[in-house]
């Protein structure tokens, strides 16, 4: 802001040395300054949005950082839950279909000698 008042000195000296003497009323001049105030309050209300902004920013990227940790966390665990399955699936020789065909089979034989005697 103080780079826009500056400007507009020069440029009011500037123009007033080149094209001769300029005269403002007075009613010009308050106009200038209020604008230059109400410019002022304005700028100094984006600095401080901006900054809000910025620490918005470091807010979320610290969150997506660690959603991102979570997510990669998660994705492990659900690989090491796939492997955990895959070790307590029973085998073709623990299905109680088998072990009921043996244990009925031997029982079938035994009665059927038997009955040969």
């Amino acid at each position: 802001m103080m780079k826009l008042q500056s400007f507009l000195k020069i440029l009011l000296l500037t123009s007033s040395v080149a094209v001769g003497q300029v005269t403002l009323s007075t009613e010009e001049v308050r106009n200038i300054a209020n604008k230059i105030d109400s410019l002022q309050t304005l700028d100094s209300l984006n600095n401080s949005i901006i900054l809000d902004y910025k620490d918005k920013v470091k807010i979320d990227s610290a969150v997506v950082a660690e959603l991102e940790y979570q997510i990669k966390t998660h994705e492990e665990t659900i690989k090491l839950l796939g492997k955990k399955v895959m070790l307590v699936k029973p085998k073709w020789y623990e299905s109680k279909l088998v072990w009921g065909i043996l244990g009925s089979a031997p029982a079938y034989y035994i009665g059927y000698l038997i009955g040969k005697l």
